[in-house]
């Protein structure tokens, strides 16, 4: 199977798992959003970004560097894993340690440290799935992960429809997340050892130290990552209560939805990145180019209608309680423009081993974002908050486009070009959203046909592109 084939069929499996986890993800946070209120939604927001953000110490990049070492030499994989199991279940125990202290010290209400206590494990567990989904991607069997997904996602709905109907606390909810990252991982762990090889455990030292030591940039960028990703949370809930947290996760959920949908990209395209740099340059070239047009194709109109749509948007989804969201949405969904493109270079520098690079610039996002936030959220809350995330997705934009540049990859001379030819379908585009006066559906599908007939007319996709999307569909002879 050619790769282009191969990296339609992984995107393919994982692009159908997050279309059913979306939609079910949709649907679960309008019930628990309604059902909890915006304090209670606030409280479940904050404890999932507070444990996420420790949960990832239990990885420190292990999962990442699995990925990129097994998709270049397959036969090192059992051994690694193993080690790296032993690594995590050291790690999981330290940090369980740490969420159960700091609750004590910090004296949390009852219910709400049952919430964090809950969450916490789900992050620890999870963390070991992701672990073994690297291994999938590492051998390009996205197939196996998509079914986790989609058994991940039907649990946590399930157990979400049985909590809300049932009238349970918010405390049911944290329950529902760590049962069902048990199950998922239980499936993992079978897979693994039904389909790849098994683990080979040992205990070696030197190993370890050696393993951690390469794996710890891929760990750093994933710490600076999620504190610019939750930080604001944290912070929103410390400075400013549930209620201003709950309002302005209504939006950052929906804009998970989309950032969820590019992930799948990613996930697929880092093992091909990793083997292209050690085998065709070009193709590297040419693979990371080519992903930036079409996500910069993709993503740039949706930003634009959902600035326009974002009052519809709000409404469709929750109740008129969380109409303040809608400004934070406006706001948020250009960062996405932004983190789509960073995290392209992101994958692009840590296949070609410059993870250290990747590692300094998300540290300095993430100083910048919590220092921004700290000016912004005591005056404009949910507001600052969501201009942070902006200002800090810019800031990377800017440093991983400085980066990319110096290494040959980058769009070089047919950046302008390409910008031009994205730019006057979307100006089309506003015309409909302004002057044509349809519902939210209507107005997604006519903007949907208009857009994509002008991408095609003012001839934005070349016969390279043509050609990409012919060989997708070609039948392998």
């Amino acid at each position: 199977m050619s790769t282009v084939r191969k990296l339609a069929k992984n995107t393919g499996w994982l692009m159908a798992s997050q279309l059913i986890t979306n939609l079910l993800a949709f649907f679960w946070t309008i019930l628990i959003a309604r059902y909890l209120g915006v304090d209670g939604f606030g409280l479940l927001s904050a404890a999932l970004a507070a444990t996420g953000i420790l949960g990832i110490f239990a990885d420190l990049g292990l999962g990442t560097y699995t990925t990129r070492e097994v998709s270049r030499d397959p036969s090192q994989g059992p051994r690694l894993l193993g080690n790296i199991i032993i690594i995590k279940i050291i790690l999981s125990t330290i940090i369980i340690g740490v969420i159960l202290a700091s609750l004590q010290l910090l004296e949390y209400p009852l219910p709400e440290g049952w919430v964090y206590a809950l969450i916490g494990g789900y992050a620890i567990l999870s963390s070991f799935s992701t672990l073994f989904y690297g291994l999938y991607q590492a051998h390009e069997k996205m197939e196996y992960q998509a079914i986790g997904l989609i058994i991940n996602s039907i649990m946590l709905f399930m157990g979400f429809i049985v909590s809300i109907y049932l009238q349970l606390s918010v405390v049911a909810f944290g329950a529902v997340y760590l049962i069902t990252s048990f199950i998922t991982m239980l499936y993992t762990l079978l897979i693994t050892r039904w389909k790849f090889e098994a683990p080979a455990f040992e205990v070696n030292l030197s190993y370890w130290k050696k393993t951690i030591l390469l794996a710890l940039p891929f760990g750093v960028t994933s710490i600076f990552t999620l504190i610019y990703f939750w930080i604001d949370t944290v912070m929103l809930t410390a400075l400013q209560g549930n209620a201003a947290t709950g309002l302005y996760n209504a939006s950052y959920k929906l804009i998970m939805v989309l950032l969820s949908i590019y992930h799948v990209y990613m996930i697929a395209i880092f093992p091909v990145m990793a083997k292209y740099y050690k085998k065709s340059p070009q193709s590297l070239k040419l693979t990371y180019q080519r992903s930036v047009k079409y996500i910069l194709i993709i993503i740039i109109p949706v930003a634009i209608g959902t600035s326009f749509l974002a009052r519809d948007i709000i409404l469709l989804a929750y109740t008129s309680e969380f109409l303040p969201a809608v400004m934070a949405l406006q706001i948020l969904i250009w960062a996405v423009v932004f983190m789509f493109v960073n995290g392209l270079s992101t994958n692009l520098l840590g296949s070609v081993d410059k993870q250290l690079t990747v590692s300094k610039i998300t540290a300095i996002g993430a100083t910048f974002n919590i220092l921004t936030n700290l000016i912004f959220i005591p005056y404009l809350s949910f507001i600052g908050a969501s201009i942070t995330t902006v200002s800090t997705e810019i800031l990377m934009f800017i440093l991983f486009g400085y980066i990319v540049s110096k290494t040959g990859y980058s769009l070089g001379e047919k950046t302008v070009p390409l910008l031009w030819k994205i730019l006057i379908p979307n100006l089309i585009m506003v015309g409909v959203l302004v002057f044509v006066p349809v519902s939210l559906i209507p107005m997604v599908i006519i903007c949907t046909v208009v857009y994509f007939a002008a991408i095609f007319l003012i001839g934005a996709m070349d016969e390279t592109d043509i050609n990409i999307i012919k060989s997708i569909f070609r039948k392998s002879t």
